[in-house]
C-alpha cells in the first residue's frame, strides 16, 4: 500500500475539477491563515454531477473539520465554496503496488531438475502430493524418434524401458523407492510446476482479499454519501427564505437579512455576485477580491439590479430573477447573453456608502 500527500487550496468564486486517475482520501478541511470574513463558508464537492455539502466553517467556532472520505479512480469531481474565506482541504493518495504476475511462460515447464540427491522419503511425498509423475521418473515421454509400434511390455525387462504403468505397477514403484537408498532419477520437469502451483494459490488468495477490500471500500463510500445527503437535505430544511416582489416583474429570493439600514438611490454600492442563464449557465461573476462598485439607481448597470437591490442591508444576501426586459431585452448581450433572456444572480452586499 502507497501513501503520498494531497493537498488543495480552493479560492472563493473558483471551482476545480478533474476525473480522479488515482484514488485519494480526504481527511481535513481548514480555514486559511488569513480571515477575510466572520460569516460561514461552506465547502462542496460534486461527484458525477451529484452536489454535496462537503463541511462548513465559521471563523471563531469552527475553523477546522476532520472528514473522511475516499474518492475512486474515474469519478468526476467538483471543489468549490460558499462564502469569502479560502478553504485549505488536505488527504492522502492511496494505491496498491502492482504485484508480481503469478503467470509463467509455457517454456517455463520446459525446464528440469536434477533429483539424485532427494532422498527416498522426499521423493515419496512429492509422488504422493501429485507434484511428480511415477511413469516420468522412469523415463515415459523422452522417447527418441524411433518406431515403438512393435514394443511391447515384455521387452520392458530387455532395454530397460516401461511403456505404460498400471495402478498396481505405481503402488509396486514406490514401495521399491521406500527399499532402496538411492534412486537414480532423470532430470524431471517438476521444479517450475509446483512453484508456479504455490504462486497461482497466492495469487488467488491475494485476489479474494483485494475483490473483499474493494467491497468494504465501496460500502464504506455509499454509507458517506448518504450521510452527506442527509446533511444537505437537512441544511436545505434548516434554510429559511422569503421572497420579495421589487417591482418590473424582478423577484427577488432573500436568503439573508444582512444588518443596519438598508442601500438608499444614489448610494454607491459594493457588491459579489455569480450571474447565469435560466439552464445554469455562468455567464459573469464576482465573488472575491475587489467588490463591484456603482451607484445604485442612476442607471449604471441594468434596471434588474438597481430594482432588486434597493433595500438590502450590509451581509445581505439574495437571488434575483430578472426578465429580460428588465436586463438586456431582445438584442441580448452576445455571444454570452441571448436575446429575450432572463437572468439569475445570487447576489451579496459588502458595503454601501
Amino acid at each position: 500500500m502507497y501513501r503520498g500527500f494531497w493537498g488543495l487550496t480552493i479560492v472563493p468564486g473558483k471551482t476545480y475539477s478533474q476525473v480522479v486517475d488515482m484514488p485519494f482520501r480526504l481527511s481535513n478541511a481548514a480555514l486559511d491563515t488569513t480571515i477575510e470574513s466572520n460569516t460561514r463558508t461552506s465547502v462542496l464537492l460534486t461527484v458525477d454531477e451529484k452536489p454535496f455539502v462537503l463541511c462548513s466553517l465559521t471563523p471563531g467556532s469552527i475553523e477546522q473539520q476532520t472528514v473522511d472520505i475516499t474518492l475512486s479512480e474515474g469519478e468526476n469531481i467538483t471543489f468549490e465554496t460558499q462564502g469569502d474565506n479560502i478553504i485549505h482541504l488536505t488527504g492522502n493518495f492511496v494505491y496498491d503496488m502492482d504485484e508480481p504476475s503469478s503467470d509463467e511462460d509455457d517454456d517455463d515447464d520446459e525446464e528440469e531438475m536434477d533429483l539424485s540427491d532427494v532422498s527416498p522419503e522426499e521423493l515419496r511425498e512429492m509422488i504422493e502430493e501429485g507434484l511428480i509423475d511415477p511413469r516420468v521418473l522412469m523415463g515415459e515421454g523422452e522417447s527418441d524418434e524411433e518406431d515403438d509400434s512393435d514394443y511391447d511390455s515384455d521387452d520392458a525387462e530387455v532395454d530397460g524401458r516401461i511403456r505404460e504403468i498400471t495402478d498396481e505397477e505405481e503402488a509396486e514403484l514406490v514401495a521399491e523407492v521406500e527399499e532402496e537408498e538411492e534412486v537414480p532419477v532423470k532430470e524431471v520437469k517438476i521444479k517450475k510446476q509446483a512453484e508456479k502451483k504455490r504462486k497461482a494459490d497466492q495469487a488467488a488468495e491475494k485476489k479474494e482479499a483485494a475483490s473483499s477490500k474493494k467491497s468494504k471500500q465501496a460500502e464504506k463510500t455509499e454509507k458517506t454519501e448518504k450521510k452527506a445527503e442527509k446533511k444537505a437535505e437537512k441544511a436545505e430544511k434548516n434554510t429559511k427564505t422569503k421572497s420579495k416582489d421589487c417591482g418590473g416583474g424582478v423577484m427577488a429570493d432573500i436568503m439573508k437579512e444582512g444588518d443596519g439600514q438598508g442601500a438608499k438611490n444614489g448610494q454607491r454600492v459594493g457588491m459579489y455576485y455569480i450571474g447565469k442563464l435560466t439552464n445554469g449557465k455562468v455567464f459573469d461573476k464576482n465573488m472575491g477580491g475587489k467588490p463591484f462598485w456603482f451607484r445604485l439607481g442612476s442607471g449604471e448597470v441594468i434596471r434588474g439590479w438597481d430594482k432588486g437591490i434597493l433595500g438590502m442591508k450590509k451581509g445581505g444576501e439574495r437571488r434575483l430573477t430578472i426578465p429580460s426586459n428588465m436586463a438586456y431585452g431582445k438584442r441580448g448581450a452576445p455571444p454570452d447573453i441571448p436575446p429575450n433572456a432572463t437572468l439569475v444572480f445570487d447576489i451579496r452586499l459588502v458595503d454601501f456608502k
